[in-house]
């Protein structure tokens, strides 16, 4: 069989991925950051799509701010904001950990030893928010337990292994990919590991349940809801916020138990819950998630294929 040659990404040599890291590494880390803006200046004039749909997706939140500057003042904001953190991101290995400590505040780590104690594993819920990567290697400064991370599996093979080195060498976590299933997660719980994912990506109609965000129904990823009923284990809420002045916020829990009801009920209400919080923390920092991501893709009125059609 052929091999279709796009079919394992761009491939972007790591030589280049080396000399881009090593250029943010070298510099003063707020004249990185002053790259990092300028970066997702540059990123934001490429992609006109993506910056379409950012626009869309914002204008649909927010009605009022509909064809306003404002709108375009986000937008430019939140590419801005995703280049500063791929800058913080590059430069993990020169990240001391004094400076972590005097940056990145973090409240809420008593909800991790309580979940601890109980010997059940911690089962944690984010989203692309914040600087999520940067969340998980100051919490790792204080939780002797290894921090595991659902990731999806990035097209650009270069790409993915370049970034899942650096998070596991200087990022505190190690990677599970989300294509592995739920096995290797139920596996950590039961040695009382700990397990981080994002809950704010579109998922299939067969993955996920419809959850109101921004008031529209989004379809939802279940299965971090289901794992944790059939644990009978809570969801722990983990979340960074950038703040003023280069600084950074972990907030933690606190945890979102698991109702009484039955599987299916559970699992919408629990997902519900944790999609509430998501919104809460975008509302909150609305230049920090990523607007250009298709979140409403999957349509609760879509009409299914028939078979052999």
């Amino acid at each position: 069989m052929t091999r279709n040659r796009n079919s394992d990404g761009t491939r972007i040599p790591r030589f280049l991925l080396n000399l881009v890291a090593k250029t943010f590494q070298t510099l003063p880390h707020r004249k990185a950051l002053a790259l990092g803006r300028g970066t997702g200046d540059f990123i934001r004039r490429f992609l006109p799509r993506k910056v379409d749909l950012a626009r869309k997706n914002l204008e649909m939140a927010y009605p009022d701010l509909a064809g306003t500057p404002k709108v375009e003042q986000l937008v430019q904001d939140v590419f801005r904001h995703f280049g500063m953190m791929g800058a913080e991101f590059l430069r993990f290995p020169v990240l001391t950990e004094s400076w972590l400590r005097e940056h990145v505040q973090v409240s809420g780590l008593e909800h991790v030893f309580s979940l601890l104690d109980q010997g059940k594993g911690v089962l944690a819920f984010s989203a692309h928010f914040g600087n999520w990567e940067l969340a998980i290697k100051r919490l790792a400064l204080d939780i002797p337990v290894q921090i595991h991370v659902v990731i999806r599996r990035i097209k650009d093979p270069n790409v993915h292994r370049f970034i899942e080195e650096y998070r596991e060498r200087y990022g505190g976590a190690i990677s599970i990919l989300q294509d592995q299933g739920p096995l290797p997660i139920f596996r950590l719980l039961r040695k009382n590991g700990i397990v981080v994912t994002v809950l704010d990506q579109n998922a299939g109609r067969e993955e996920g349940v419809f959850t109101p965000f921004f008031g529209r129904p989004a379809c939802t990823y279940a299965s971090v809801a289901r794992i944790a009923i059939r644990q009978k284990i809570p969801l722990l809420p983990v979340f960074d916020a950038r703040t003023e002045g280069g600084t950074h916020r972990v907030i933690l829990g606190p945890p979102i138990p698991p109702t009484d009801l039955n599987e299916i009920e559970s699992i919408q209400h629990l997902t519900e819950a944790c999609t509430r919080k998501i919104e809460e923390m975008v509302r909150a920092y609305p230049d920090q998630w990523i607007w250009m991501h298709n979140r409403w893709k999957t349509k609760p009125d879509e009409v299914l294929p028939r078979p052999g059609d």
